[in-house]
């Protein structure tokens, strides 16, 4: 029995060592199975590494070529771009490209044309002869390439400026170069950059010096940015001055800063516009010699100022402001001072080479003071005159003068008038004509031969007759003047030829086509107070008032006397005197009456 079991039981150990063995033999096929599988995986993920830093290598080696190239185009755009400026050429460039930078130098001149235009008349008026360029900055930048850099690339330049100008007129004193920049180009192509503060001392050149001007200007340049913008067209440039000072042999100029901006805008490669501001801060003058000449102060000034262009890149117009604030000038025994100054201008171009355009300017607060007392004084002064088409074939030149609250020392009462003016239906195609004429001029002017303009000279001259020979639209309205609460009024229309109205001759005048209408109404107060100042300027005090006011009142009677007698001049109820003259269809009336034989008497 003892046997049987102990058979029974080393049977079942050894099935249940070859179950065990089964077991064994089946998990090592599972797991070499699962190391095939895994082998298989590593080797394609590695694969895939190798595959992934290869073209990682090849963009890393290529992606500066390609920028690089990308940047050398971009600058070659830029160049192109500044040369379609028109006055100024690209010269002597050089661009070498390295893997991960390049350097580009490049130097700007002057157009020939314009050159020598600049070069002669700055000779003429120096009487000297200037060889070589004028002006010619050298460029010189040290780019880096991206894509490393965070940004498309980036530049580190700086600019040099020679020429007879540096040489002759002028000299610099810098620390370095003449500018310095670094910018920083955009994968959007967009530039943005700085420009470096410096300083700078300009002194005469030997021209300036033989001719008695020793100047010297010390300048802090503050620095500034720009921006270039491809996309839009558009760059722009700002700068800030410091403080600056320029001594000159009879006085030194202080300025205290100034801040300016330049835009131009020029899209799908067409210069379109160009616009530039500056403001500047108090600027003051002290003389070195007190006895002749004083001192000044100028509390702030501004200028703006935008060029236009057509489609084509012609200049086509510009306007322009100029404005001072708080000026004062003190010479001995004299003050000079106004609140404000604005002088504003603007042009177009019409047609090939005509242009029209408008001047106004303003002056506000003017008082000038003699051993102080007051000499002169004026609430506000403008002025303005304009030349305006009228129509396709005719244009007119218009005018306007005012003051408001003149006081002059001694007068009774302040002055005030206002006149505005035009002279119409002048003919267009003499003005082109004679605009043709000044371009033609301009083309064949020849310093060594002046005299080859003569023939053109007089072509203007026969052009300008024509042009004001014929009928014309002429007229005063309104008219004001005022002595305190006297005043007179006064309007003119007439269409007639202006040879007629200056001639004044009876059968010229008298022409059906000729029309004039002329009114006038003055106070008698008025006539009596201009008398009065009359004599009080020939007289200088030798007489007193009352009978300053008794001779002025019987020299206006005797100026009016013949002229109510003759009906010329009618007294009105209010102590007022008119006068009323009317011509058309050959007929002349003065005062609602035939006036014909008014003419008889000139």
């Amino acid at each position: 029995m003892f046997i049987v079991v102990k058979l029974y039981f080393d049977l079942g150990q050894q099935l249940s060592f070859l179950a065990a063995l089964f077991e064994v033999n089946e998990k090592r096929e599972k797991d070499i199975d699962m190391g095939k599988g895994q082998h298989r995986r590593g080797s394609v993920l590695k694969r895939t590494v190798v595959i992934i830093a290869g073209l990682a290598l090849i963009v890393g080696l290529g992606a500066p070529y390609w920028v690089g190239q990308q940047v050398e185009q971009k600058y070659a755009d830029y160049l192109q771009q500044l040369q379609r400026f028109g006055y100024i050429e690209v010269e002597n460039l050089s661009y070498e490209r390295g893997w991960l930078e390049a350097n580009a130098t490049y130097e700007l001149v002057l157009e020939p044309e314009f050159a020598q235009l600049y070069t002669g008349l700055l000779g003429t008026a120096m009487e000297q002869e200037f060889e070589g360029d004028p002006l010619r900055i050298r460029v010189d930048d040290q780019i880096a390439h991206g894509p490393f850099i965070g940004a498309f690339a980036s530049i580190e330049g700086q600019a040099d400026a020679s020429g007879w100008l540096f040489d002759q007129l002028v000299q610099m004193e810098l620390d370095g170069s003449l500018s310095h920049y670094d910018a920083r180009v955009g994968f959007d192509q967009v530039v943005v950059g700085e420009w470096a503060p410096m300083q700078m001392v300009l002194t005469a050149g030997p021209l300036l010096s033989d001719a008695g001007l020793d100047l010297r200007y010390d300048l802090d340049y503050l620095g500034g940015e720009f921006s270039y913008d491809p996309a839009l067209g558009e760059y722009r440039s700002s700068n800030r001055m410091g403080q600056a000072r320029l001594e000159e042999p009879t006085a030194i100029h202080t300025f205290e800063g100034s801040t300016a901006e330049f835009v131009a805008s020029f899209p799908e490669g067409v210069l379109r516009d160009v616009t530039f501001t500056s403001q500047e801060g108090p600027i003051v003058t002290e003389s070195h010699d007190g006895g002749q000449f004083g001192d000044s102060r100028i509390d702030g000034q501004s200028v703006e100022a935008q060029l236009q262009f057509d489609e084509e890149g012609r200049f086509e117009g510009f306007t322009s402001r100029f404005a001072l604030q708080g000026f004062e000038a003190e010479e001995p025994e004299l003050l000079l001072s106004m609140q404000e100054i604005v002088a504003d201008i603007t042009a177009t171009r019409q047609g090939e080479s005509s242009w029209y355009g408008q001047l106004d300017f303003n002056l506000d607060g003017l008082a000038l003071h003699e051993l102080d007392e007051l000499g002169f004084e004026a609430q506000n002064m403008n002025f303005g005159l304009g030349l305006e088409p009228e129509s396709e074939s005719h244009f007119q030149v218009v005018q306007r003068l005012a003051a408001n609250d003149l006081n002059i020392h001694g007068m009774e009462g302040p002055i005030a008038f206002h006149l505005e003016s035009s002279y119409g239906q002048l003919p267009r195609a003499q003005y082109d004509t004679l605009w043709d004429l000044i371009h033609e001029a301009v083309g064949q002017f020849s310093w060594d031969d002046p005299d080859r303009l003569l023939p053109v000279f007089e072509r203007m001259e026969h052009v300008v007759e024509e042009l004001i020979a014929g009928r014309s639209t002429l007229s005063f309205k309104p008219v004001r003047f005022s002595m305190g609460d006297a005043d007179i009024e006064m309007e003119l229309e007439a269409d007639l030829r202006l040879q007629d109205l200056v001639a004044f001759e009876e059968d010229r005048l008298l022409a059906p086509e000729n029309s004039l209408y002329l009114n006038v109404n003055a106070s008698a107060q008025l006539l009596n107070k201009m008398m009065r100042e009359s004599l009080r300027q020939q007289y200088a005090g030798m007489i007193g008032d009352d009978e300053l006011d008794a001779m002025a009142m019987a020299m206006a009677a005797d100026a009016l006397g013949p002229m109510l007698e003759l009906g010329v001049v009618i007294r009105e109820e209010d102590e007022r005197y008119s006068l009323e003259a009317q011509l058309s269809d050959g007929q002349l009336l003065l005062n609602g009456e035939p006036g014909e034989w008014l003419l008889e008497q000139f």
